[in-house]
């Protein structure tokens, strides 16, 4: 309540544009409604009809839109969660805009003083106007004191980690509040606000962002056509980010840039290995691979910019999605089975097995007798998807952004390069993989893994049989059952039999008493009032017993 209190007016903010947007349904639907009724009714707003005609996921994203930079972020990661969000959905967060009008440059050398001390110190100059502005932070061009290097300063809008902390506490109430309150959600919604809580922890902290951006430049290998900006740390820290200036075409102008044929197609194939190799090999790859993000350099390597948004994955959930795309392409339904309950990290008996395979079987209907280079990675990973969504297997996030980072460059190779065919294209990786987890060299490898397992079991078997033994000879055995849930039931026997006890004794005495009543000559006499009080003593334990089960059954709803 004290924090219903302390952010009363963002709630009430919120509340009135989701209202204003039509979802006054969806209060009640997930008993928002007494929530309000806990904060003294905060507000009253009325919907506006002018929005009725506009579907449910382009109205939310307006409301998203609306209600700034933490809902916005809120949004685009939504939009990388089809597992989670239906394509309608998905396609309409996709086009949620962060630009937003600049802020003014003193504000931002305050800042930046802030952060770096005495900016003539460090910089040559620094462009007060600029060059781009979006919700979350700006950037501005500038040049380094030493070596007189051209860089660009990401720095974040002053002031944002305040409303992102206020607005992440109140996503979190009402998360925790929906979990309590509502029924059959199509998500968790307290997971889904702690994963974005952790994701956005990393969008405000752009020191992260560096430290990926040098990783992703020391992974690549020699020879390699790809390229990440250097960071300069001198300059960079939490609020603001010091980068080597990219000149280069952006890929989302290849139209306006006349490039040929010849060059688009080593643009898409090295972009496309870039990721491929960073995915299947390195397990460290960029999530976020579209055409805004990526730049042609002037010697024919593409750079990857913005690398925030990273993803890992670990050699088995890698063997997991090639043996996925293998299945696929073999019409191999107990392989595909396999990597889909493998990638969603299901437990067979929180799904319905059989209706898993039926739907498994539909998925691999549609790619029968294809080969690679037939099948549309893109189209296969949103069928995928859409299986976990429809049983309601929520997949970890580094394995949707796995998802989203191929689907998303085989997008920018099919705008750039409509002949590029990424299956075909990472053919090699893929059966080099699956051929891999059955070769000589990875079963040695997993022997070797398992070694000390395998060592330290061997010293403590003569030990256990020997104690196994010996106490099959003095038949001493026992068997310890440990019931989920066998406390509660535990209690709730005890207590019924406990209630049951009670009312015999409470009927036994409303029968004593009657018979010592109608046995009385005289209604004043002693055996009279004996059992006029037992009728009291009885009446008050009965209404007693009635009391705690009505205490008791509201304690549990």
């Amino acid at each position: 309540m004290l924090q219903l209190v302390r952010h009363a007016n963002r709630y009430r903010e919120i509340l009135a544009v989701l209202v204003k947007f039509g979802f006054r349904e969806f209060f009640e639907d997930a008993k928002l409604d007494l929530l309000l009724e806990k904060g003294h009714r905060l507000f009253r707003p009325a919907s506006d009809a002018s929005f009725e005609s506009m579907s449910r996921a382009t109205r939310m994203r307006l409301a998203l839109e609306e209600l700034g930079p933490t809902f916005i972020k809120l949004g685009q990661i939504l939009s990388t969660r089809p597992d989670l969000l239906s394509p309608e959905y998905i396609e309409e967060f996709q086009k949620l805009q962060s630009e937003v009008p600049s802020v003014p440059w003193p504000e931002i050398k305050a800042q930046l003083e802030s952060d770096l001390g005495d900016l003539h110190e460090v910089f040559l100059s620094i462009d007060e106007e600029p060059m781009a502005a979006a919700s979350m932070a700006q950037a501005h061009r500038a040049v380094l004191r030493e070596g007189q290097q051209p860089v660009v300063l990401k720095v974040l809008r002053p002031g944002i980690e305040r409303v992102i902390n206020a607005d992440i506490e109140i996503l979190k109430a009402v998360a925790e509040w929906m979990s309590r309150h509502s029924v059959n959600l199509p998500l968790d919604p307290v997971a889904v606000v702690e994963e974005f809580s952790r994701s956005i922890s990393f969008e405000t902290d752009l020191a992260h962002e560096g430290r990926n951006t040098d990783l992703f430049r020391s992974n690549l290998e020699e020879g390699e056509d790809a390229w990440f900006p250097m960071v300069y740390w001198q300059a960079t820290r939490k609020r603001v980010l010091c980068l080597e200036e990219i000149k280069g075409t952006l890929l989302s102008h290849w139209r306006d840039a006349g490039l040929t044929q010849e060059q688009r197609s080593h643009l898409v194939r090295a972009g496309a290995y870039t990721v491929l190799r960073q995915v299947l090999e390195v397990g460290f790859f960029h999530a976020d691979p579209h055409p805004g993000n990526l730049f042609l350099l002037d010697d024919g390597r593409i750079c990857f910019i913005d690398c925030g948004m990273a993803g890992r994955v670990d050699e088995s959930t890698v063997t997991d999605l090639a043996n996925l795309i293998y299945g696929v392409a073999k019409s191999d339904l107990d392989r595909i089975y396999e990597a889909f309950m493998d990638l969603g990290q299901v437990n067979e008996e929180e799904v319905d097995v059989r209706a898993v395979r039926r739907d498994l079987q539909d998925f691999l209907d549609q790619f029968a007798n294809r080969s690679f280079s037939d099948i549309n990675m893109g189209e296969m990973l949103r069928s995928f998807t859409d299986g976990l969504r429809k049983h309601r297997i929520i997949c970890p996030a580094d394995i949707v952004l796995m998802i989203k980072a191929l689907t998303t460059i085989e997008g920018v190779g099919e705008d750039v390069d409509p002949d590029f065919d990424l299956v075909g294209f990472a053919r090699p990786h893929v059966e080099k993989l699956v051929k891999r987890q059955y070769s000589f060299s990875s079963i040695k490898r997993r022997l070797k893994k398992n070694a000390g397992t395998w060592l330290k079991l061997v010293e403590i078997f003569p030990g256990r049989l020997s104690t196994f033994i010996d106490r099959l000879g003095r038949n001493d055995f026992g068997i310890k059952l440990d019931v989920k849930e066998l406390h509660t039931l535990e209690r709730t026997i005890h207590h019924s039999s406990r209630q049951l006890s009670y009312s015999v004794l409470v009927s036994a005495m409303i029968l004593a008493s009657a018979v010592l009543v109608l046995a009385a000559s005289d209604k004043r006499t002693a055996l009279a009032w004996v059992g006029f009080i037992g009728f009291i003593v009885s009446f008050l334990l009965a209404f007693l017993i009635v009391a705690e089960n009505f205490f008791r059954r509201s304690r549990k709803s």
